[in-house]
């Protein structure tokens, strides 16, 4: 027996050794598989807007141009259609094998002064996904377009200065993941997403303009394809899921997690319904 052999058996036999958390996901036809469908609800009233007075930050003319009046920006970080919430994601944590991912690029613009997922990208424009490159072994990107200028100043003809910083977020611990200035109109970063990100469970992005920290946008990491952006009245669905027994989660940037369980038949619809709350 060679030296390795001998230290992985010691390792072993001492309980050293232990499995990956989780494995990367496998690709592949799903045979029978089911659906997850549900609704994620707000108990009690939406909560006010957090209120922005522009002449803080740079450009508040041309950023008071959109969403603002009399320069004050209110911003809805919970919303509310029918009892359902908005901007949630909602994704099965661990699968090992399932369909194919359709998506690998989250994409982002800064548009009035406002960071947004890129218009046609999902039902929200304040959250989205972006793949946990490390746990999918799947190369991905994001990518931020500034739209911004202002035509009438001459400083900014050519584009409003925006700054997309981009944080990993765990609960109150940041971590700056990039830093990159964006000063011209029609300019776009493509960053690649780093194994080193979103190495510890339930963190999330935030990108934030350091020139207007007003601008805000965000995605939760997920490991595969099954996921699903909510509606605008928290309705929900997702597809073709292998039969079996399921740890589900729904994100909100502003309310946090939740888990469920769920057991999926083959060929049947599970249900699934999360219920937030505001913080107090």
């Amino acid at each position: 027996m060679n030296k390795t052999s001998k230290v992985l058996g010691l390792a072993l036999a001492m309980g050293l050794v232990v499995a990956p958390a989780f494995a990367k996901y496998s690709e592949g036809p799903v045979s029978g598989g089911g659906s997850i469908k549900g609704k994620i609800s707000f108990k009690g009233d939406q909560p006010a807007p957090i209120e922005f007075v522009l002449a803080k930050w740079p450009q508040s003319e041309f950023c008071g141009k959109f969403d603002a009046v009399d320069g004050v920006r209110k911003r809805h970080d919970v919303r509310v259609k029918d009892g359902g919430l908005g901007d949630v994601v909602v994704y099965i944590e661990k699968i090992e094998s399932g369909k194919p991912f359709e998506k690998i690029e989250a994409k982002f613009v800064s548009d009035g002064c406002r960071f947004l997922v890129a218009e046609g990208e999902g039902p929200s424009r304040q959250v989205t996904v972006i793949l946990n490159s490390k746990k999918t072994g799947k190369k991905s990107t994001l990518k931020v377009l500034n739209m911004d200028a202002d035509e009438s100043d001459p400083k900014t003809a050519a584009g409003v200065l925006h700054n997309p910083h981009g944080y990993d977020v765990k609960g109150f611990i940041t971590k700056t993941t990039f830093n990159k200035p964006l000063p011209n109109k029609d300019q776009e970063i493509t960053l690649k997403i780093k194994k080193t990100w979103f190495k510890k469970g339930e963190s999330f992005l935030k990108i934030e303009c350091d020139q207007h920290n007003y601008m805000n946008v965000w995605a939760v990491p997920v490991r595969n394809p099954y996921y699903a952006v909510v509606n605008d009245d928290g309705t929900f669905s997702i597809g073709d899921v292998p039969a079996g027994k399921y740890v589900l989660k729904a994100f909100h940037q502003k309310l946090g997690f939740k888990t469920l369980d769920v057991t999926v038949a083959g060929g049947a619809e599970a249900a699934a319904n999360f219920e937030f709350a505001a913080k107090k």
